[in-house]
């Protein structure tokens, strides 16, 4: 039987899932593998996520009107 579990970040392995764990599988033999997932996206591309949400942020404002948030958000990209 093969059982995995994915977590974004290890923090959220607590003391709770290794009892779990143990309840599930009791005397049988297991193994533990531990991989660190890469990311799905390139970091230059995380950036750029990050940096259009911030001026997205920044001109919450304008959320009314697509046209006026799609202007705003090209001219701050052409001027970073």
């Amino acid at each position: 039987m093969n059982t995995s579990f994915h977590f974004t970040s290890a923090q959220e392995i607590t003391p709770d899932i290794i009892d779990v764990i143990r309840r599930a599988y009791q005397e049988k033999a297991v193994s533990i593998y531990i991989q660190a997932d890469e990311p799905i996206v390139p970091e230059w591309q995380m950036q750029e996520v990050r940096r259009r949400d911030t001026i997205m942020r920044n001109n919450s404002g304008y959320l009314l009107d697509c046209d006026m948030v799609m202007s705003e958000l090209e001219k701050e990209l052409e001027t970073v």
